[in-house]
């Protein structure tokens, strides 16, 4: 047969239309054993008794489905199944027998199928045995082996990679891990950020005035407002007139805690109300993460608020908050003082170092005890603040001692001339000593939470 070849752009590829009509090419014909350009290519022989070969031409198929019709039998006539020989009326059970000697292609033997299989059964019988134990399936000797996976996701949730280098400093320029300050800091962070069950009361007391209440209050709300991500409240309880309000950072509005008692109702049955709500009546102390609740400026005002209304006003507003630091005032038998003992949930008598305000506070703290609340009084903080920079270094030795027999911690806030009586109180501004103490002062008030 000849393999002259035509002009390249012919529909047939570069063969004749002579070779196309002899068959010439064509897959499947024993005769097809040349190709253009005289290479030589072997190709498989075309079997025509297999109905699903696909060298089966469009007639063949046609052909052999007629002579099915015909017949009744397959179109491999072998009577095996195929699609011309079913009905949907059919009755026949089609059966498929399969030779049970029969496996694929780089399947295992019987003996190893058969140990696979056993295998199988003793890890499934196991695991039902360890279920039955209440054991779980990984309760099996790990030794040698690494660390599961468990202990990653403990340390990252407890950050402990960003905990192995300092954050400033040379040592954080150079790598290094944090120092004893640095170490010291965080872990008092982490303290204060200790989850709690619960809202909790913190009560703020010493009926002396000038004992560093207001200060020891806007500074713990203001350090666990940092700490905890907010949802913390500094409220003034104060009989009368208290500074609360005065002493904050920001004074968004003037309206008091005597306002808020009037909207009270509408609040109480809103049970969508969120913190939105009173926006109107809290003070937002802006980048410090709390809000302060003030007192009124008139006297005369604040005595409406006894121990009912301080129930309501705790009740409505422990929806919204997670931690109340409550200041209070200067009579300890006053009845909003009285309800804030009963409410509290911890103690932290704020005195100095001047002989009145720290012998009113251990007054006090007789009256706590006298009062059914000696588990408070020994839970409680003692916080000694110093109001001079020439302050005697043994005048607190009576006071520390006192109260170190009869409370859980004492902390001492040193002299800073950011927290002289009269100014507003910006923690921001305050000396690197007072934040350390101003932190170990929350610590331990969250630590016995």
């Amino acid at each position: 047969m000849s393999n002259e070849k035509t002009n390249g752009n012919d529909a047939h590829w570069g063969w004749t239309d002579q070779q196309v009509d002899d068959g010439a090419g064509l897959p499947g014909y024993p005769s097809n054993t040349s190709v253009p350009n005289d290479f030589e290519l072997p190709l498989p022989q075309a079997e025509t008794s297999d109905p699903w070969s696909s060298t089966w031409s469009d007639a063949d198929w046609a052909a052999a489905t007629a002579a099915a019709d015909e017949t009744g039998t397959s179109a491999s006539g072998d009577g095996a199944y195929s699609p011309t020989s079913w009905h949907a009326d059919d009755t026949a059970t089609i059966q498929l027998k399969i030779d049970q000697s029969w496996r694929p292609a780089g399947s295992a033997d019987t003996a190893e199928t058969d140990h696979a299989s056993a295998r199988t059964v003793d890890t499934t019988a196991a695991l039902h045995e360890a279920a039955e134990a209440g054991s779980a399936p990984y309760t099996t000797d790990r030794s040698g082996v690494g660390p599961h996976a468990d202990e990653l996701i403990t340390a990252r949730s407890k950050g402990l990679r960003q905990k192995v280098k300092a954050s400033s400093g040379l040592r954080r320029a150079f790598g290094m891990g944090p120092g004893r300050s640095e170490r010291l800091e965080r872990e008092r962070a982490d303290r204060i950020a200790r989850p709690l069950n619960g809202r909790k009361t913190i009560m703020v007391i010493n009926t002396k005035g000038g004992g560093g209440k207001t200060l020891v209050t806007l500074m713990l709300a203001s350090y666990l407002g940092r700490y905890r991500s907010g949802s913390v409240l500094a409220w003034d309880n104060n009989e009368t007139e208290g500074t609360l309000g005065m002493r904050a950072p920001s004074q968004s509005h003037h309206r008091t805690v005597v306002d808020l008692l009037g909207a009270l109702p509408t609040i109480a049955n809103d049970p969508n109300a969120g913190t939105s709500e009173l926006e109107h009546w809290v003070r937002e102390q802006r980048g410090l993460n709390f809000d302060v609740l003030a007192s009124a400026d008139d006297d005369e005002a604040m005595r409406i608020i006894g121990e009912q209304e301080f129930e309501s006003l705790h009740a409505q507003l422990s929806r919204f908050y997670r931690m109340i630091v409550v200041d209070t005032g200067n009579n300890r038998l006053a009845p909003n003082w009285l309800a804030a003992a009963q409410r509290a949930d911890m103690l932290v008598f704020a005195t100095s170092l001047k002989d009145d305000t720290s012998v009113v506070a251990a007054k006090n703290l007789d009256a706590l005890v006298a009062m059914g609340r000696q588990d408070l009084v020994r839970n409680a903080v003692c916080v000694i603040s110093h109001t001079s920079a020439k302050g005697d270094p043994g005048a607190g030795v009576h006071t520390r001692e006192h109260f170190e027999q009869w409370v859980r911690e004492v902390v001492d806030i040193p002299y800073d001339p950011a927290l002289a009586p009269g100014l507003h109180l910006d923690p921001a501004k305050i000396d690197k000593h007072t934040h350390e103490a101003c932190m170990e002062m929350a610590a331990s008030v969250v630590d016995g939470l």
